[in-house]
């Protein structure tokens, strides 16, 4: 079985280290509050004499087994999974390339040919609400009864509530999905975040005295909030600029293609093929067609002035980008 695995290759993993390991499962999609309930379990200062190893797959299982690729928007793509999970401490991340053929591994070959035989894991973190292998079996009850026999302990972590709700990837995407981009980010535990590469546009920004920079997405699998304008931090070389994003087929020219927008507030230079990323911070309003490019302009001065406020309230709050 080891062809199924794909160790995603980063040295700050310590891929050098030996002996036995602490493991969770998951595609922890987001790492939000409620994963890292699980998270901070296995790395805690307990497990510190254990190589402290997440398990996930590539692509998201759903969009696997629904035999719809993309039917899921992502919260995080891989490489921002594995640098949230590399900031908390893990030491070893290993990707599974989920394929059909993975998901008819029965959930006793999965536990004893990769979580303990490849992985050498001595105790097992799961959520509550966990399950692997095949039919669903490998939930915390299958693994409560098979420890003993397999030789590893067990922890099974609860749910994770805020305001009464509970935490998971698909409440945050819905969250998302309606424009609250505010409570998506007390949910996550940080800012959502969108990256991509500045390419060219046709200029209309600019003619309307706010210059702006036209996104393609890195990873266009993630979710993209709905159409409107957003007050968002703008992360340019590791530097911090106020931005607005507009969401949206700009439908005062009678355009029609989605197109990711930022205009960064106070700034001067050449963004042209650059990579950005965007925090979103407040969701200002939702996309209208105005009368005219007049009446836009004066729209859009106001929207600028409620986005340089709103990041300038989030600056006491808001932790360097990561």
């Amino acid at each position: 079985m080891s062809d199924l695995i794909e160790i995603y290759a980063d040295e700050i993993f310590r891929p050098d280290k030996r002996g036995p390991a602490i493991t969770t499962v998951g595609t922890f999609d987001g790492v939000h509050l409620g994963h890292r309930k699980i998270l901070d379990r296995v790395s805690s200062g307990v497990a510190k004499t254990r190589v402290r190893t997440v398990v996930t797959f590539e692509p998201h299982p759903q969009n696997v087994m629904r035999h719809r690729p993309g039917i899921v928007p992502i919260l995080t793509s891989t490489p921002e999974k594995v640098r949230i999970l590399r900031s908390i401490g893990i030491d070893r991340v290993y990707i599974l390339r989920f394929t059909k053929e993975l998901a008819r591994v029965t959930a006793e070959e999965f536990l004893t040919r990769i979580l303990i035989g490849e992985l050498n894991t001595e105790k097992l973190v799961v959520g509550y609400n966990h399950f692997f292998g095949r039919n669903r079996k490998g939930n915390s009850e299958f693994l409560e009864s098979v420890k003993d026999r397999y030789g590893f302990d067990l922890e099974v972590v609860g749910p994770h509530n805020m305001a009464g709700e509970t935490i998971s990837s698909t409440k945050i995407r819905r969250i998302l999905q309606s424009g609250d981009v505010e409570k998506a980010a007390q949910f996550l535990g940080r800012k959502y975040r969108l990256a991509g590469r500045v390419i060219p546009g046709v200029g209309r920004g600019r003619t309307l005295n706010f210059p702006t920079a036209n996104l393609e997405l890195t990873h266009p699998e993630k979710l993209i909030p709905p159409k409107g304008v957003y007050a968002a931090i703008v992360e340019v070389d590791d530097q911090m600029h106020p931005g607005m994003v507009n969401i949206g087929i700009r439908p005062t020219f009678g355009e029609s293609k989605l197109t990711i927008e930022v205009h960064l507030i106070n700034f001067d230079g050449d963004l042209y093929d650059q990579s950005v990323n965007l925090l979103f911070l407040k969701r200002i309003r939702d996309e209208e067609k105005f009368e005219s490019a007049q009446a836009l302009t004066a729209r859009i001065m106001k929207d600028r002035d409620e986005s340089l406020r709103v990041f300038e309230a989030n600056l006491t709050d808001t932790p360097t980008p990561r």
